[in-house]
């Protein structure tokens, strides 16, 4: 992901406009330390018969990872990026050539059947995947497509009974006091606590956790209910229905 959606989340705006340099130093005599989760991604090709042993690649990312058509539009663009540097001189024109290419792929509906390719899997649990869907988005930070916040315009697929919690893009617990970090702690529960009967606070103290059955389990994956954070240890997982319904969001 691009440095600017990182820096937008952290509240450093989109980029430098032309602002007073000592007003930016000033900025950071104030700012402070703010943790931010990083992820490696691993790529396995597929064994082939004549092949020994399979090829394993590992990617880090910070902000977020996509697969499907928007993923593809984005490759497409960095081709003939590579190819044809001169063809990029502008940020309009760069912003062109992701729409053309956008919207071929829409037309063309290039990854309709992104359901029957992928299977999606949780703390050992498999999700389903709309039947519409068309691209799979992994966010560690909630802005995408310019500083839109995607989690939270997001529309969760199973509604849960409970009352829904607010959510919101920031995510900064450095400022909690330890009795809030430990309410929100037992609230959020880790991606691996209900692997054990037995987890810790942020103390290290331990308290038993009720066991959750598959559908349970199932319910809290899907709920989407919970703020996104890019501290917490989770990736926030969007399903979107084509490059389309990515401009529908964008544009509001």
């Amino acid at each position: 992901g691009t440095g600017n959606d990182l820096a937008r989340i952290h509240g450093w705006g989109a980029g430098y406009a032309n602002e007073s340099l000592l007003m930016i130093l000033d900025q950071i005599t104030e700012s402070y330390v703010s943790l931010l989760d990083r992820w490696t991604m691993t790529i396995e090709q597929r064994k082939k018969k004549k092949a020994k042993e399979k090829k394993i690649k590992t990617k880090p990312f910070i902000n977020y990872m996509s697969i499907g058509m928007d993923a593809l539009s984005a490759l497409q663009v960095h081709t003939l990026r590579e190819n044809s540097p001169n063809m990029f001189f502008s940020r309009a024109v760069n912003k062109i050539w992701y729409a053309l290419f956008g919207a071929e792929d829409a037309i063309k509906a290039s990854c309709s059947d992104l359901p029957k390719q992928i299977i999606l899997e949780a703390d050992g649990v498999k999700i389903p995947i709309p039947k519409d869907s068309q691209g799979l988005i992994f966010l560690n930070i909630d802005s995408y497509l310019g500083g839109v916040p995607l989690w939270s315009r997001g529309v969760p697929i199973l509604k849960r009974r409970s009352r829904q919690l607010r959510r919101y893009s920031e995510g900064d617990f450095l400022g909690m006091s330890d009795a809030d970090l430990l309410e929100n702690r037992s609230r959020l529960p880790s991606y691996d606590e209900s692997d054990s009967s037995v987890a810790c606070d942020v103390n290290g103290t331990e308290f038993e956790v009720k066991k959750e059955t598959y559908q349970e389990k199932l319910e809290r994956l899907m709920a989407c209910n919970t703020p996104s954070s890019c501290q917490d240890g989770k990736l926030d997982v969007i399903s979107h229905r084509g490059n389309f319904n990515l401009g529908q969001i964008r544009v509001g």
